[in-house]
C-alpha cells in the first residue's frame, strides 16, 4: 500500500490532542511503522511546520515535530516541472484548485494506492482516479475543526 497524505493529514498526525488525530493516525501509523509506504514530496514537511506554527506551536516545537516525522520510513517522490504542468492540466480538466490537483498529479505519478486528506473537496476530485481517496475524519468531528479555527 502506497499512501500519500496531504498537508492537513500530516499536520494532524503530529498533534496528539487534535480532534481528528486518532482518525488520521489510523490511516498513517501503518505507513509510519513501515507496513505501508508513506509518500512524501519536496516542501511538504516545511508546510507542515507552517501549519503547526499556525496552530500555536512554537517554532522550535514545530521544527522538532517535523524533524521527528522525517525519521520515519518514507518514499520520497519528485515533483518536477512536468508534475506541476500535469497538475494544471488536471485543474483545467476538473475545474478545481491547482493546489489540490497537485496531490492528484503526485498520486498518479507515484502510483499511490491511497490519498489521505481531511479535505472533503477531494471526494469529487478523486472520482475515476487509479487510487483511493479517504477522508477518515467523520463529519461531526470535521465541524469541530471549523469551530476551533473561527
Amino acid at each position: 500500500m502506497r499512501v500519500l497524505p496531504d498537508l492537513n493529514a500530516l499536520s494532524i498526525q503530529l498533534v496528539d490532542d487534535h480532534p481528528g488525530h486518532g482518525y488520521v493516525a489510523d490511516q498513517l501509523v501503518p505507513a509510519l511503522r513501515g507496513e505501508h509506504a508513506l509518500l512524501m514530496f519536496g516542501y511538504l514537511p516545511l508546510r507542515v511546520q507552517w501549519v503547526l506554527e499556525d496552530l500555536g506551536f512554537e517554532p522550535v516545537e514545530a521544527r522538532n515535530a517535523v524533524s521527528s516525522l522525517l525519521q520515519y520510513p518514507m518514499d520520497s517522490v519528485s515533483v518536477t516541472p512536468d508534475t506541476i504542468l500535469h497538475a494544471y492540466d488536471i485543474s483545467a480538466e476538473k475545474n478545481h484548485d491547482v493546489y489540490d490537483c497537485l496531490y492528484v498529479a503526485v498520486a498518479r505519478e507515484a502510483d499511490a494506492d491511497r490519498l489521505v486528506t481531511t479535505d472533503g473537496d477531494f471526494e469529487g476530485l478523486c472520482e475515476d482516479e487509479p487510487f483511493e481517496y479517504t477522508n477518515p475524519v467523520p463529519e461531526s468531528v470535521l465541524s469541530e475543526f471549523h469551530a476551533v479555527s473561527e
